[in-house]
């Protein structure tokens, strides 16, 4: 039922252990096709056992203009690369995990069992020497199962997202339960992941991410209620709906007239500020004498 993979990369020793685990658990799965996406001019990793793809023609240093930092794929050609993956192979749908995430029969039991467009799994966070539980990690999603006919009807609403940057996670679920029958899953998820400090930056990938966020703010803003009512409702003593938090908070599309005046103001502000910074950054690259022009 299910065509499933992500893109394998450089990292250091920990880092690679972490995608040696998902890796290995991938194998274990019945039934799926595992795919390793990769970029057309560079074949980091073919393991054995994954039908490696080198489909990537974006990435983070193309979409941004910056010359250094590693080299990222965009989430929604990787969602378009295991899409086509699915249909070709007469799967339903197509998943996409985080590389370092190990991913459970049990996961995609909920998806095959639920029948629903979407599935967006939040991780269960474990102890990197004991393998012991530390809690499911709300915040964030690694696992996304997605309907093949569903992502082709409903793709123009996805931007391309730096992968290993914030934001694009939340954004996704968030327009996974507010344009169809969707699923986040943060109880018993089936999915896990080895606890390790995170690193964020405040470099042009993280800005390009931020940036998409601001056109994406009201689903990031809809992520946001969903989160602060599972809080509330988890503090209390009574039982947690959480298929119904999640449909009161994102499950409606629908912008009352100020609110999308509002958003379109924004959003000229974004495009006008990114336009500014563009244009600084085409000067400082500029060498003397050469004079600049904007994009």
């Amino acid at each position: 039922m299910f065509a499933i993979g992500t893109h394998f990369h450089p990292a250091d020793a920990a880092g690679e252990r972490r995608q040696a685990r998902a890796r290995a658990a991938l194998l274990k799965l019945d039934d799926v096709v595992r795919v390793n996406l990769q970029f057309t001019d560079q074949i980091f990793y073919s393991p054995d056992g994954f039908r490696t793809l080198p489909v990537l023609r974006q990435d983070s240093h193309r979409i941004t203009g910056a010359a250094r930092g590693a080299r990222k794929p965009l989430l929604s050609e990787m969602f378009d690369a295991l899409a086509d993956v699915a249909r070709a192979e007469g799967r339903r749908y197509f998943a996409y995990l985080n590389a370092d995430i190990e991913v459970t029969a049990a996961a995609l039991a909920i998806a095959a069992a639920g029948g629903a467009d979407g599935y967006a799994f939040s991780r269960m966070d474990v102890d990197a020497a004991t393998g012991a539980e530390l809690g499911v990690e709300i915040y964030g999603l690694d696992l996304f199962v997605v309907e093949t006919t569903w992502w082709s009807r409903e793709r123009h609403r996805f931007r391309p997202y730096i992968a290993g940057e914030a934001c694009w996670d939340n954004v996704y679920g968030s327009i996974l339960c507010a344009h169809g029958r969707a699923e986040i899953v943060n109880e018993r998820p089936g999915v896990f992941h080895e606890r390790h400090a995170a690193v964020w930056h405040d470099g042009p990938f993280a800005q390009h991410n931020g940036y998409l966020a601001t056109l994406d703010a009201p689903y990031f803003s809809r992520w946001a209620h969903y989160i602060a009512a599972l809080e509330a409702a988890r503090a209390g003593n009574a039982a947690v709906d959480r298929a119904l938090i999640a449909r009161q908070a994102m499950g409606d599309a629908h912008l009352p007239v100020p609110e999308r005046l509002r958003h379109a103001a924004r959003q000229v502000r974004a495009r006008l500020r990114r336009a500014r910074q563009h244009a600084g950054a085409s000067h400082r690259r500029s060498p003397p004498g050469s004079g600049s022009r904007e994009p």
